[in-house]
Formats: C-alpha cells, sequence, structure tokens
C-alpha cells in the first residue's frame, strides 16, 4: 500500500478536483493521510464526508502548526509499505502512483522515484514558472538532479515515492527545516539515494495567487542561502573555497559564508568590484582562478547570459570544481 501524505489549510477551491484525481489513480490500493492545518473554511468539514464515503481517506487536525508539522503528524500514521506527499491544490495524472510504483519496484531500495512535471493554471503561466518546469524535466532526461543541487531544489514536493524503511532511514519530516522539500533533498543527497526518473508527466502543479510558496514566509528567500551553504559546508567542506559574483546576490551569499567561517577568495569579472574590499575581503579579478584550479568555485551571477559565459571560460581553463547558487 502506498501512504499519501497530503498537509491542506483553506483548499475549499480546490480540494474536489484534487481528491477526485486521486480517486481516479490506476493504482488503488493507497491511503490519503489529510492533515488539517488550522483551516477557517470547509476544508476539514468536505474531507470528513470523503472520509466516510471512501475509507482509502482519513483526516485528522495538526498537533502544531505549519506544513513541517502537519507532516509530522501525518507520519505518525502511516500504515504503507510505500509513502509520498500530495499538495491539496495540486493534480495527480491518472497513472502517477501505477508509474513510481513500478520504477521504485525496479530500481530498489535506496532509491527515490519521480518524474515530469506539467505547471497549470487559469491564467497565462509567468516566463518564469515555465523555466522551471523545463529545467526540472530536463534533469530527469540522464537522472543527474545531484549535478545541480545548490541551484534550486531538484525534486517537487509532492512528486515522489519512497519505501517507507528507506523515509525511516532518512529521518522522515522529524528534523525538518524550511524549505522542508528543499531539505529533504539534500538528505537524500547526504545518504547516497538514486534518483530514478519517469519520462511521463507524474505531476500537474498548480499555480495560482494563494499558493504557499507564493506567500508564506519561510519560502520568500528563494535563494536559500543558509540551507545550501549549510549542506555545502557539510558535503564539500571549508577548505579551497572561491566565490564569483559581486552583486547583491553575491554579497549575500558572501554575507553567509562569514556567518558560517567559511574562508573563500572572492573573484568577479566586474571591472567596478575588482580591487575592492568588501565586508573584509578583497575581490579579485577572474583570471586569478587560472592558478586556483585545486578550488572549488561557488558561481552566485543572476544574469543567465552572464552564466553561459563564466561556463564557457571555466571549461577553457579546464577547471571542473564548481556549483551554481
Amino acid at each position: 500500500m502506498i501512504s499519501i501524505l497530503m498537509p491542506f489549510k483553506n483548499e475549499s477551491a480546490h480540494l474536489k478536483e484534487t481528491i477526485e484525481s486521486i480517486q481516479n489513480q490506476t493504482y488503488s490500493n493507497f491511503e490519503v493521510i489529510a492533515i488539517d492545518d488550522h483551516s477557517s473554511d470547509n476544508s476539514y468539514e468536505f474531507l470528513e464526508e470523503v472520509s466516510k464515503s471512501d475509507p482509502r481517506f482519513s483526516v485528522y487536525k495538526n498537533t502544531g502548526t505549519g506544513i513541517i508539522e502537519a507532516l509530522k503528524t501525518a507520519s505518525q500514521h502511516i500504515l504503507g509499505d510505500y509513502v509520498t506527499r500530495q499538495d491539496a491544490d495540486d493534480l495527480m495524472p491518472s497513472t502517477k502512483l501505477e508509474n513510481l510504483l513500478e520504477l521504485l519496484k525496479n530500481a530498489g531500495r535506496n532509491h527515490i522515484a519521480t518524474g515530469r512535471v506539467e505547471y497549470f493554471s487559469h491564467k497565462d503561466m509567468g516566463n518564469g514558472f515555465l523555466k522551471y518546469e523545463n529545467w526540472l524535466n530536463s534533469l530527469c532526461e540522464n537522472d543527474n538532479h545531484y549535478s545541480q543541487i545548490y541551484k534550486e531544489c531538484v525534486l517537487v514536493s509532492s512528486n515522489w515515492l519512497l519505501y517507507i524503511e528507506d523515509f525511516n532511514k532518512l529521518g522522515g519530516y522529524q528534523d525538518a527545516i524550511y524549505p522542508e522539500d528543499y531539505h529533504f533533498v539534500f538528505k537524500l543527497f547526504t545518504h547516497d539515494f538514486k534518483i530514478v526518473s519517469s519520462k511521463n508527466v507524474t505531476h500537474l502543479w498548480r499555480d495560482h495567487e494563494h499558493r504557499a510558496s507564493r506567500n508564506l514566509e519561510q519560502y520568500r528567500d528563494q535563494k536559500f542561502f543558509p540551507l545550501k551553504v549549510q549542506f555545502f559546508k557539510e558535503i564539500v567542506g571549508v577548505e579551497k573555497i572561491c566565490l564569483w559574483g559581486a552583486g547583491p546576490t553575491g554579497k549575500k551569499l558572501a554575507k553567509e559564508l562569514i556567518k558560517n567561517e567559511i574562508p573563500f577568495i572572492w573573484i568577479t569579472n566586474n571591472e567596478k568590484k575588482i580591487g575592492k574590499n568588501i565586508y573584509g575581503v578583497k575581490v579579485q579579478h577572474f583570471s586569478d582562478l587560472e592558478h586556483l584550479l585545486d578550488h572549488h568555485l561557488i558561481i552566485s551571477v543572476t544574469q543567465r547570459d552572464a552564466i553561459a559565459s563564466i561556463f564557457e571560460y571555466l571549461e577553457s581553463i579546464h577547471f571542473k570544481n564548481h556549483y551554481e547558487f
């Protein structure tokens, strides 16, 4: 059986469609553990009625406050052999559970199954969302998600399937911090879990003005530098670090590195910043990298054309260890 963890708060506008997409799954041996995070609409009452007619659904009140506490509460009720998560405003393609389960069974333990994602909305999609969708789906082509783990969260929060033993081995959400989906992916990486991807769309991601990632304070900082630096420090270490980028995002990341007592050489191709002392660190010309080929380079630049030029330069000098933040 697959256990589906579904936190919700004030989702009455979307729940009917979401529940129908779950009930229409070609794989029907599942349970939905729905956790009400203090809704003020009729979401809880709606799911109570669903649970009366479909015993695969159960609904509980969050014992704490917020998504992480709701996920912890849901985890206490898991009965299945496999576990996944569902956002209450998103939809499941009808073969989602069947596809992910087959993929995971073929891969075995210490794997996590995922698939392609497709955004949808009642209004025109922004270009940023479409770029993120394309980027996520490109990672599924070669299952090279971890190669870009410091750039963005490489798995959609509710587009994966795990063996329950592996979920518990990771500690589930018991030690989760915001953003909990990104934190979960870093835990997968540090525990050497392999990602296997379906070539099918396995998640329909709804964009709307009330979506949690748009409105909650915990998700407002889209760079998530504290989380990235925490795991970079654990995975890569603190020696021989370079930072490329002295613009606003580069400075923000520099502050986080200094806060974490990570010494670094700061470089840029911005002539106006070269030679300046910022936060006690002298900014150097990027060509100095040619003498630092054994270092780890963090790239914190926002302009896409500039990043492409940086990658071309790094390839020309055979610089290997670089990470886009």
